[in-house]
C-alpha cells in the first residue's frame, strides 16, 4: 500500500516538475520571439555583422597594398605620385 502510494507521488512529483519546466520554456521562447525582442536582435546582429564586414574590408585593403608594393619591387614598376 505505501509502496504504490510513494511511486503515485513521486509521478505526480516529476508530472509537475516537467510541466513547469515545460512551461517556462514556452513562455521564454515566445518573449524571445516577440515583434519587439526579434527587432532588437536582427538591429544588434546586422550592426556586429557591418563591424566585421569593416574589420575585413581593412585588413583585405592592407594586405592589397603590401602585395603591390612588392609586385612594383619585384618588377621595378615607378610610382609617380606627383605627376
Amino acid at each position: 500500500m505505501f509502496k504504490r502510494l510513494f511511486f503515485a507521488l513521486l509521478g505526480l512529483g516529476a508530472g509537475v516538475t516537467l510541466g513547469v519546466y515545460a512551461v517556462r520554456k514556452v513562455e521564454a521562447a515566445s518573449a524571445r520571439l516577440s515583434p519587439q525582442n526579434l527587432a532588437a536582435s536582427a538591429g544588434t546582429r546586422a550592426g556586429a555583422a557591418r563591424g566585421r564586414l569593416a574589420a575585413a574590408v581593412q585588413v583585405g585593403r592592407a594586405a592589397a597594398a603590401v602585395k603591390e608594393a612588392e609586385l612594383r619591387a619585384v618588377y621595378r614598376v615607378r610610382t609617380d605620385e606627383g605627376a
